[in-house]
């Protein structure tokens, strides 16, 4: 079966939890990328315009007999 949506990184902006009081408002989805240098290149930019970000790998999880 093929998953072409379910191997991606995408790249969360955090916000000032000072001004969240919610732990869901506290990421914001910038970008969805294909590959996880892709989304290095994204977060690298974020990081110069000062702003905190994260990756998260979206997909199955690896390995395991």
């Amino acid at each position: 079966m093929d998953r072409p949506d379910e191997d991606r990184f995408e790249v969360y902006v955090r916000a000032d939890r000072r001004h969240s009081p919610r732990p869901d408002h506290a990421e914001r989805l910038f970008a969805s990328c294909a590959t996880y240098a892709e989304a290095r290149r994204v977060q690298q930019r974020l990081h110069g315009a000062a702003h905190d970000s994260i990756i998260r790998y979206i997909g199955p999880a690896g390995g395991g007999d």
